[in-house]
Formats: C-alpha cells, sequence, structure tokens
C-alpha cells in the first residue's frame, strides 16, 4: 500500500465515521455543531500525514534491514493471511506495551497528554497525538515486525489496519458489540480509557486480551454526561494546535 492510497484511504475512513457517527440513530452522544477545535484537530492531522511520511520514506527502509535470516526463514513459507494475523498481534501486544509506558513514565506522559487533550471523542480525535508520540509507536512495533521477518506489504497493511481501528474506537458510535469484547476493543471499551477517572485502564489497541492479562480491563459504559479530557487538566491544558505542541517541552509534569 502506498503512502498517498494509505493518506486517501484513511482520509475516506475519518469522512464516512464522522458522518455515521453524527447520526441521532447511531451517536452516542450529540457532539457540537460546528465540531469544537476543528481546525486544531487538523493541524494534528497534518503530524499524523508527516509521520507516517516519515515512516514510509525513512524509517521503514532502515528498519527492514534488522530482519534475522532464521526468523524470516520461518515465516517466509508462510501465506500472506497467516503473516497479517501474526503481525496484527505483534504489532497490537507492543502497542499495548508502549501506550502503558506513556502513562506511566512522567516524561512519556507528558507528550501522551496531547492525546487525551480531546474534549470531544470521535472519529478525528483520534488524529491528537504529537510527532514524539508518533515516532515512539511506529518504530518499536514496526522494528519488531522486521526482525522476525515480516515483509513491507505485511507490515504496512498491519499499521493501516491498526489505524482504521483506531479511528473505530475513538467514534461516537453507539453500537452494541459487548459480544466481541472478549476478543476484541470497541468503542465503548476505549471511551472508559478517555474519561479521568479511568484513563489507567483499557490501553488496548484492537485486542483485549492484553488488558486481561494485566488486569487493566474495565468493561462499563460511559454516562453521556462524563467528560473527556487529561485527568486533573481538563479545563487548563490547552487546545490550540501550536501551544499543546509545546506542552511535553514546557511542562514534563507527572500523571494525576
Amino acid at each position: 500500500m502506498s503512502f498517498l492510497t494509505s493518506v486517501a484511504v484513511l482520509t475516506g475512513v475519518y469522512v464516512l465515521v464522522g458522518r455515521l457517527e453524527r447520526s441521532p440513530a447511531l451517536r452516542f452522544r450529540e457532539l457540537s455543531k460546528p465540531r469544537r477545535w476543528f481546525a486544531t484537530d487538523v493541524a494534528w492531522y497534518g503530524v499524523a500525514v508527516a509521520a507516517t511520511a516519515l515512516s514510509v520514506f525513512i524509517l521503514r527502509p532502515l528498519l527492514a534491514r534488522l530482519s534475522v535470516p532464521p526468523l524470516r526463514d520461518v515465516l517466509a513459507g508462510a501465506p500472506f493471511v497467516a503473516k497479517l494475523v501474526i503481525g496484527v498481534v505483534v504489532f497490537d501486544l507492543v502497542s499495548f506495551i508502549v501506550h502503558r509506558c506513556l502513562h506511566r513514565y512522567d516524561r512519556l506522559w507528558a507528550i501522551h497528554k496531547v492525546h487525551h487533550s480531546s474534549l470531544e471523542l470521535d472519529g478525528f480525535a483520534t488524529t491528537r497525538a504529537h510527532m514524539a508520540e508518533n515516532m515512539l509507536r511506529f518504530i518499536p512495533s514496526q522494528a519488531l515486525l522486521f526482525i522476525i521477518g515480516m515483509p513491507v506489504g505485511v507490515v504496512a497493511t498491519t499499521v493501516a489496519i491498526a489505524a482504521i481501528y483506531g479511528v473505530s474506537n475513538h467514534s461516537n458510535l453507539r453500537i452494541d458489540l459487548r459480544w466481541v469484547e472478549a476478543v476484541l476493543v470497541t468503542p465503548r471499551l476505549h471511551r472508559r480509557h478517555h474519561v479521568p477517572a479511568t484513563t489507567m485502564s483499557n490501553y488496548g489497541g484492537i485486542f483485549t486480551v492484553w488488558d486481561r492479562l494485566a488486569s487493566t480491563l474495565v468493561r462499563a459504559d460511559t454516562s453521556p454526561a462524563e467528560r473527556y479530557g487529561v485527568p486533573g487538566e481538563v479545563d487548563t491544558y490547552p487546545q490550540r494546535f501550536a501551544e499543546a505542541f509545546r506542552q511535553p517541552i514546557l511542562r514534563p509534569t507527572s500523571q494525576t
């Protein structure tokens, strides 16, 4: 999947989810009109596109050299679908570990606060991620995939799947998918992660097994009245792009 194709597909997903999650029949809560801080998230989307370009054109060719021949040979004869399933599982496990670290360590939490600063949770809120966080998420997960011998095509498809799934998890969709929560993360579960009182739970991006093993899974509904945002800074964390981009340097504080 080429860089331009990836950006086009993801943009299409944002538009589709954005329309569905505002439908009275499908929405979890009524979102503000016009959408608050839309320009801010457009700027963060620009950061995400830049991070993707950096990953595709610079980092991925370098990381591909990490392939370990014995491991690569084990996977060489596997069908594409089997490689993709393994790739998604490995990618999600690494992402889970990185995500927990983003909450555990002060310097990393200062970076991750940007993502938690959205006051309304919808698909486009997925874009709120600092460039430093994008690199922290891109590099370890893709590096491990290349180390075990995954070809570039599988890695690129895995990243695309994770990105699209992330948009759905952050969406404002009210669809009862409890029956899949034994295996998969749903918008209902990830919503709890963005509520300050339970932000130290539900770290998983695709699979719930990691949270189950770590005893961090919270299966509870979110009230439409509950607020989203940075714990302890819901009303004070900056919403403007330039100021928020500087926050990790200016205020490397601990999580409360």
